[in-house]
């Protein structure tokens, strides 16, 4: 799991704009986002399901962009638990929300099952790229052919 440490009003992730989702805040009905990029006003806790293997995700206040790489697992989670959920989490002040947005790569909507002695490579790799190295939307397209 990434946590980041950002101000949710500042930030946006791109990649996933025309991916479908579960939302977990809707009994993890299916929909298909499409335009802008994902930003954060409320509660999110989505899963986006067979995503590209590298999306990013923009910092505006502090100037910085993110990029998430993923292999092995299908699907990605972002969530953020807001003012009312985060303050049953132990491990979070009241106000953290406003500072922290979860991305994980995951696999969920085909779960994975391994045999006794069988083995799953996978990776998440957070690494810092200059700010301006994604600008306005991230083509969905161009990821799967750069990955």
């Amino acid at each position: 799991m990434l946590l980041i440490t950002i101000m949710y009003s500042e930030v946006r992730v791109e990649g996933l704009e025309t991916f479908y989702y579960l939302d977990n805040l809707n009994n993890r009905e299916r929909y298909t986002k499409q335009g802008d990029a994902i930003t954060f006003e409320s509660e999110v806790d989505k899963i986006y399901l067979c995503t590209p293997t590298k999306i990013a995700i923009l910092d505006h206040e502090k100037k910085r962009t993110f990029e998430n790489l993923s292999d092995g697992l299908p699907d990605v989670v972002v969530w953020n638990q807001w003012d009312k959920k985060i303050k049953a989490m132990a491990d979070f002040g009241d106000d953290d929300y406003k500072h922290m947005l979860c991305v994980e790569a995951a696999t969920i909507e085909k779960p994975i099952t391994l045999k006794t002695g069988e083995k799953l490579k996978v990776r998440q790799q957070l690494s810092a790229v200059p700010s301006s190295y994604f600008s306005g939307k991230l083509d969905p397209s161009k990821v799967l052919q750069s990955s």
